[in-house]
């Protein structure tokens, strides 16, 4: 017996959640929703509905044409969502090159980013899917009209969540009203991305067959999705797009960060992880990471470019930082978008190969550069810890013979091995990178993988011993520690498994050469982040030392020296993630940029002494 009732109350339902205007058509069963990334995409028009621009505000700085634009992303339940962004060119343009960029997490469209790569020659959209605000006193900004994959009302004021929409359960504001991939919010975050390349197709000044993508962060996963346009010629994921967001790290269960997708994972990964695009991506990919990223996991980088259907690809990592470039892996996407959308004959060396070849407690890690003779340096790094976000990495000792690197490691009973090479060539000149001024540039190898069939985390410290030396500078250099975007130098060195920790009666002794007066020796400790062992909260403690005369000078740091807010004393040194230092001048207002070169000229050795 049929029910007109419900069958009217079921239509209704449908029509809700369904609107002949709308650019996609809702799924209304389970049995409709894709379970792969061809199949979520197929039926998507990214041309079929007018962009509808309008250009708020246009003006002209240093030879580059800026304009605030609003473009249409699409229209979805019923109603528009319409995209803000900066949309630059050199003025006077014709058939250039361009890009489109996509923001970070709880960032914005950046105009900054829009004059660089003007003044190399680029157009480039940075769409602000944030919606946080970008043009000071201009109201008017994005609005996703009836759908939010926003961060929340912190940055976006029409949101209508508390936070991110991190699960794929359908509610009032998603696209479909059953569970589907397009109802978390990468989904409409990639849309909108691929809709900005539609929008440079149409500007005058732009040459639509030399279009490229490339991110920060949440922006480094939409590049990785919109890399299967075909409309794009070269990506440069940045800190993202690393893929396997619900995945563990091998031996540390638990560690991957499911949180609302637990009870979708297998929907989740086959349509809206990275590795799942790479899959199908034709075009060039260079991803440019930190070596210990909390966002791209250093391991699943190399497994994103293994899924790739060609061998066009290229990776750099900048060591010892998180979520940061250094000038030298920044540099990489100029000659990247010059080589593949320019059609310049720009020299990008091939990646490096990388093997282990495992004997008793030792191995053998060989690697061979492309375009040896070429080379400024080539460093080997190498960890036992699984943990991927806060590694300290090892610099092994190398020899080199006939353009061959190799270099014996140890092998630890029920701990991973990983390593690689990181393969630095000069530039013919310093070139004033997005972030700093490059002398060179850093292509990392394949990376070379050992994993025992147990692995024991709790293993990780247990041939530690105490090492008097934390680090001298005259010796190593910058080895151990990472230079990227902002002030001063930051290591991993208190995760190094041969280190003991020190007992709380324990002084750093810091030497250093202080080149004037009026200077602060900034140091600072973060605790408790990404350390899987530790289950207190993270906290950052700060001490900083007034120096009036210059010349050489020791510094001693107790463990209670260091403080939270000015306040709560550090009361051990157990568990620090990282340790970073800088000068700050004074007179001058900014901070000191250290070098391999003149890092010595301010500081020399960093001992422990107990008293």
């Amino acid at each position: 017996m049929k029910h007109p009732f419900i069958t009217l109350l079921f239509l209704a339902f449908v029509s809700s959640v369904s609107h002949a205007a709308d650019s996609v058509v809702a799924y209304t069963s389970d049995a409709e929703v894709p379970d792969n990334v061809v199949d979520l995409w197929k039926d998507v028009d990214f041309r079929k509905d007018p962009l509808d621009t309008e250009i708020v505000k246009e003006w002209t700085e240093d030879g580059v044409v800026c304009r605030y634009v609003i473009y249409t992303v699409g229209t979805f339940k019923g109603e528009k969502s319409r995209m803000a962004a900066f949309y630059t060119f050199p003025k006077g343009a014709k058939n250039a090159p361009a890009i489109v960029w996509a923001h970070g997490g709880g960032q914005r469209a950046d105009l900054a980013h829009g004059k660089y790569v003007a003044k190399h020659g680029y157009a480039m959209i940075d769409y602000n899917w944030g919606g946080r605000e970008i043009l000071e006193g201009t109201k008017k900004n994005t609005d996703w009209g009836a759908v939010d994959p926003s961060q929340g009302p912190q940055f976006y004021p029409g949101a209508f969540r508390k936070g991110t929409k991190l699960n794929l359960l359908p509610d009032e504001h998603t696209i479909d009203p059953v569970i589907s991939p397009r109802n978390g919010n990468w989904y409409l975050l990639a849309y909108a991305g691929r809709r900005a390349i539609t929008f440079l197709e149409e500007q005058p000044e732009v040459d639509p067959r030399k279009i490229g993508f490339t991110g920060f962060s949440m922006g480094g996963n939409i590049t990785s999705y919109a890399s299967i346009d075909p409309r794009l010629k070269a990506v440069v994921p940045m800190v993202g797009g690393a893929g396997y967001i619900t995945a563990d790290s091998p031996g540390l269960p638990g560690s991957g960060t499911a949180r609302g997708y637990r009870d979708h994972v297998d929907l989740f990964a086959a349509t809206m992880e990275s590795q799942s695009y790479y899959a199908h991506t034709k075009c060039p990919v260079l991803l440019l990471n930190a070596s210990d990223d909390f966002h791209g996991r250093f391991e699943f980088v190399y497994r994103c470019m293994d899924a790739l259907p060609h061998d066009n690809w290229r990776v750099s990592q900048t060591m010892h930082l998180s979520h940061n470039l250094g000038p030298e892996t920044w540099i990489l996407m100029n000659l990247w978008f010059d080589k593949h959308l320019k059609g310049e004959a720009v020299e990008i060396p091939e990646t490096a190969s990388a093997t282990l070849a495992i004997k008793g407690d030792s191995a053998t890690f060989t690697t061979a550069p492309d375009q040896p003779g070429e080379l400024a340096s080539l460093d080997i790094y190498y960890t036992h810890d699984p943990n991927p976000k806060s590694r300290f990495w090892i610099a092994a000792e190398a020899a080199e013979k006939d353009g061959v690197w190799t270099a014996t490691l140890p092998v630890r009973e029920k701990l991973p091995l990983y390593a690689f090479a990181n393969c630095t060539y000069p530039l013919a000149e310093p070139v004033e990178a997005m972030e700093g001024t490059a002398t060179q540039f850093t292509l990392t190898s394949e990376q070379a993988v050992h994993l025992p069939e147990v692995i024991e985390a709790d293993l990780l410290f247990s041939e530690a011993k105490a090492q008097p030396v934390f680090t001298d500078f005259r010796e190593e250099g910058l080895r151990d520690w990472g230079i990227g975007s902002r002030p001063g130098i930051t290591t991993y060195r208190f995760r190094d498994p041969r280190a003991r920790t020190p007992g709380p009666e324990a002084t750093m002794n810091i030497k250093i050469d202080a080149p004037r007066g009026k200077l602060s020796y900034r140091f600072r400790i973060v605790k408790n982040k990404y350390i899987t062992e530790s289950k207190d909260p993270q906290a950052t403690y700060s001490k900083s030392f007034s120096i009036t005369e210059p010349g050489p000078q020791t510094l001693r740091l107790n463990v209670g020296d260091f403080l939270e807010r000015g306040k709560v004393a550090m009361t051990n040194w157990e568990d620090i993630s990282t340790f970073t230092f800088d000068i700050y001048d004074g007179a001058a207002k900014e901070s000191l940029h250290f070098t391999e070169e003149n890092i010595t000229d301010y500081i020399s050795t960093i001992e422990w002494i107990n008293e």
